[in-house]
């Protein structure tokens, strides 16, 4: 049996709003906490309106300024004390915003300042920008980079947990951080497009792998930029759903079978048909009703949907049979809240698909 309305409203409001341990730091009464309403609550009257419009809305930014001033926090430490020429960019969720925790966790590139790789086949390749490296190679610079981060890290948050068994990424949780942080240890790859723009969008940067003693490629400013550029086109639609199925997946029961991660889910909802995701304010909750239809024609045309690269061109989207056949649940999902939305919205006690569509699609909801 799928999680009642009232379970996930609360858990979707404690985790927009993070545990009660962290109100102080982000401005928030603990005291009042609780019954402090957001403006989704303000937007609708029933419950499952409620949720769909909550699960959509961008996470306070007081809670994303906080994310962003650990992050800070953290970088500061680092230049401090790090003997290696450095420089620092963020990646992930909360940089795009479409993090879907108030106290959500942070992505720290540690990249080294003073050493790149370059696309050969570039414009500038062979230009005086570039010069030929004789020194390390490239998985010895980031092994030294990140055994000295562990090092300093340890020394300078002595009460953090400073986890240093992931492959990719340092973490860092707990003590004095009211954030989880990754700090991942990288440099810079100068792509032929990044050659000719000199755009940060277009330049590339390759993380190390310490298990495999290798780097792979990563393309963190092309993704953000992507969707941001979607977002615009569908006024905020993109957005939208994407939160939506992120915090429908962390609601799910069976949350375990959806495999699509937070980037993957990002790159799905890039592929969506931008004239159905585009919608006026007071008609959000037909981004539902669109949404599963947009899934629905995925599941049924599997050739295509396995073919479709991640907005950066890193990779496909769908990389395995088992992420595929995972949409199936993840849509599942998407219709009990069709449905839901639905009957709440009409008052009737059972409706067709097809009027349930068309009563998301007709649907108005005020403003604030």
């Amino acid at each position: 049996m799928s999680k009642d309305i009232n379970s996930r409203l609360s858990d979707l409001k404690s985790r927009r709003r993070g545990i009660s341990s962290i109100y102080a730091l982000d401005s928030i009464n603990s005291a009042t906490a609780s019954v402090l309403k957001e403006k989704f609550e303000q937007r609708a009257d029933g419950e499952w309106s409620k949720y769909a419009l909550g699960a959509m809305e961008e996470v306070d930014p007081t809670y994303t300024k906080n994310s962003i001033a650990e992050g800070e926090r953290v970088k500061s430490q680092i230049s401090n004390r790090i003997n290696t020429n450095v420089t620092f960019d963020y990646q992930g969720s909360v940089p795009l915003n479409v993090h879907i925790k108030g106290v959500s966790d942070i992505d720290i590139l540690v990249l080294l300042k003073d050493f790149v790789t370059i696309d050969r086949h570039g414009a500038k390749a062979n230009s005086v920008k570039y010069s030929t490296w004789t020194g390390p190679t490239a998985v010895v610079l980031l092994t030294t980079l990140r055994s000295d981060l562990e090092a300093l890290l340890k020394e300078s948050f002595p009460k953090v947990n400073i986890d240093v068994s992931g492959d990719k990424a340092i973490g860092m949780s707990g003590g004095s951080l009211s954030r989880k942080v990754d700090i991942v240890p990288s440099h810079w790859h100068d792509s032929a497009a990044y050659q000719l723009s000199e755009s940060k969008i277009d330049r590339e940067v390759k993380i190390l792998e310490q298990k495999k003693a290798l780097t792979f490629l990563n393309r963190p400013f092309l993704h953000i930029d992507k969707i941001n550029t979607k977002d615009s086109e569908t006024r905020g639609g993109t957005k939208k759903i994407i939160r939506m199925l992120k915090n429908l997946k962390a609601d799910s029961e069976n949350a375990d079978l959806i495999l699509v991660n937070s980037y993957e889910i990002a790159g799905l909802v890039y592929h969506f048909e931008n004239s159905v995701i585009d919608v006026p304010i007071y008609n959000e909750l037909a981004l539902v009703a669109a949404t599963q239809q947009q899934l629905n024609i995925m599941i049924n045309n599997k050739a295509w949907a396995m073919s479709l690269d991640t907005p950066d061109g890193i990779r496909k989207i769908l990389e395995s049979e088992e992420k595929f056949n995972s949409l199936r649940t993840l849509h599942n999902e998407v219709s009990e809240l069709v449905k839901n939305l639905a009957i709440e919205l009409s008052t009737e006690a059972w409706l067709t698909s097809e009027q349930e569509i068309n009563t998301l699609k007709k649907s108005y909801i005020r403003g604030v």
